[in-house]
């Protein structure tokens, strides 16, 4: 592939995430690394497949630079402290559950405070987690929406995403035509991307290619003879 690949459409292979060309990066985004698997790709799902490794790492290293910097923010120190001072103040009254009744006594209002954020704390962790598995293989330990498989953040990204759509066996042309005008149609209706839609364009052109050279029928009949 020529090295040149990017010069014409620059644009349209640029991230569209508004984080800007990082340090290390070529024009477009892309890593030395993944620049090569780029050039090395043998087919436009290849290609699509490195663009989206990019948008992943790229997504991955602007949280990890948004939770660096939240470290230092006011309400960031605040929080920690908050977290540090609930964390010391549950020991002690675990040490000393005198000490609860003291609190009730001279300072009732943030010992009430500090009682519902027990309580909240308790009845999420002991909540139904939610069964998303995240893409290391780990699963999401959040507590799931009540009749939900998901939790709130979860959720949203599921319903956020286009339709699924079911398409038919690829044994012969005319399943693949049929699966051809079903893919285009959903284009059509939103329910399909249009990098998902090229992806598939590719697979169904593959399929088209090799159909005329299977024979599924014929090699079940020689399975049955030998």
């Amino acid at each position: 592939m020529s090295e040149h690949r990017f010069d014409w459409y620059a644009e349209a292979f640029e991230p569209k995430d508004g984080f800007g060309i990082r340090p290390g990066e070529n024009p477009v985004g892309l890593t030395e690394e993944e620049n090569t698997m780029y050039y090395e790709a043998q087919s436009e799902a290849a290609c699509q497949a490195v663009l989206r490794i990019r948008d992943e790492r790229r997504a991955r290293e602007a949280k990890e630079r948004e939770q660096q910097a939240w470290a230092g923010t006011r309400a960031g120190q605040l929080l920690k402290q908050l977290g540090d001072s609930f964390a010391a103040y549950r020991e002690c009254i675990e040490q000393d559950p005198r000490l609860q009744e003291k609190a009730l006594a001279y300072d009732e209002m943030n010992q009430k405070i500090f009682d519902r954020m027990k309580t909240n704390m308790d009845r999420a962790h002991s909540s139904p987690r939610c069964r998303f598995e995240k893409a290391n293989g780990t699963a999401c330990r959040a507590p799931k929406v009540r009749g939900k498989k998901y939790c709130h953040m979860h959720l949203m990204l599921e319903e956020a995403r286009p339709e699924r759509i079911s398409l038919p066996g690829l044994g012969d042309a005319n399943a693949i035509q049929a699966a051809i005008a079903k893919g285009a149609q959903a284009l059509v209706d939103g329910k399909l991307e249009q990098k998902q839609a090229s992806i598939l364009g590719y697979y169904l052109q593959l399929a088209l290619s090799n159909v005329s050279r299977l024979d599924f029928e014929e090699e079940r009949e020689s399975q049955k003879i030998g």
